[in-house]
């Protein structure tokens, strides 16, 4: 595994609106409705990625992300998305046009990852797995074919693309508040990435899930980073089951 240390040159991708400053993002985001919506043959990938909208009245924003649902009526998404959110304050929409109210029931600024509790939301879990390990470390070889469904800023309806991971990178450098060192395993895929798009899945062939977007590249709009399935999972596990609101800390100040 490529050993790799965070430098500041990636952008955290949920999106803010109300008087909030404008968050540079990597080109406009695609109109509502535009894009490639995800066909029939994407089955339950359609019903389980949902769209997030959070208050944050800390830092005066409300923020657009996306999440998957892992496990019933639970949905997981970056923890940047929901970072300094009120409690009562996220609503999570389905690809139908279905709002459902949720509550943030685990939340880790080192790993950045978050865990709703939605309940009465039908969608079926979409698997997470390990992501996948080059068989040869050949140079320029990618490691898996995936795609990813999400909601860019303004956009209503799921947006799919095709995703080649192109590498695994074990990151050192800051966890969301910049106050202490973290490495975690990160994969480097190549698809446009916008804003809102954080805490959009990467679907593998087979269906599971090998990771969760987080970032882009600030210079290239063409390449996103997204955590690994298996630094996913301790975080999911714990709260597959929980229901009890906690604490979502303070916003992101730099996002």
């Amino acid at each position: 595994m490529t050993r790799w240390f965070w430098l500041p040159v990636v952008l955290a991708l949920a999106g803010c609106s109300a008087s909030a400053p404008p968050v540079p993002v990597l080109g406009d985001a695609p109109a509502a409705g535009s894009g490639v919506a995800v066909s029939q043959e994407d089955g339950d990938a359609a019903r389980s990625v949902v769209r997030l909208r959070v208050i944050a009245p800390s830092c005066n924003k409300e923020i657009e992300g996306t999440g998957f649902v892992y496990a019933p009526q639970r949905v997981v998404t970056a923890a940047h998305v929901v970072a300094g959110a009120i409690p009562v304050s996220p609503v999570v929409t389905t690809a139908d046009g279905e709002v459902y109210e949720g509550r943030v029931v685990a939340f880790d600024p080192d790993a950045d990852i978050a865990v709703l509790y939605v309940p009465k939301l039908p969608a079926p879990a979409l698997r997470i797995t390990p992501a996948p390990e080059p068989l040869l470390p050949i140079p320029g070889l990618s490691l898996a074919d995936a795609r990813m469904p999400g909601y860019p800023k303004g956009a209503k309806q799921l947006v799919t693309q095709p995703v080649e991971i192109e590498r695994r990178i074990k990151a050192e450098g800051p966890n969301l508040y910049r106050d202490r060192q973290v490495t975690r395993v990160v994969l480097e895929f190549s698809a446009e990435v916008h804003a809102g798009v954080s805490g959009a899945p990467l679907i593998l062939e087979d269906g599971a899930v090998a990771g969760m977007v987080f970032a882009a590249a600030k210079q290239q709009p063409d390449e996103g980073f997204a955590l690994a399935g298996e630094e996913l999972l301790p975080v999911t596990e714990r709260a597959a089951k929980a229901t009890k609101h906690v604490s979502t800390q303070r916003c992101d100040e730099n996002e």
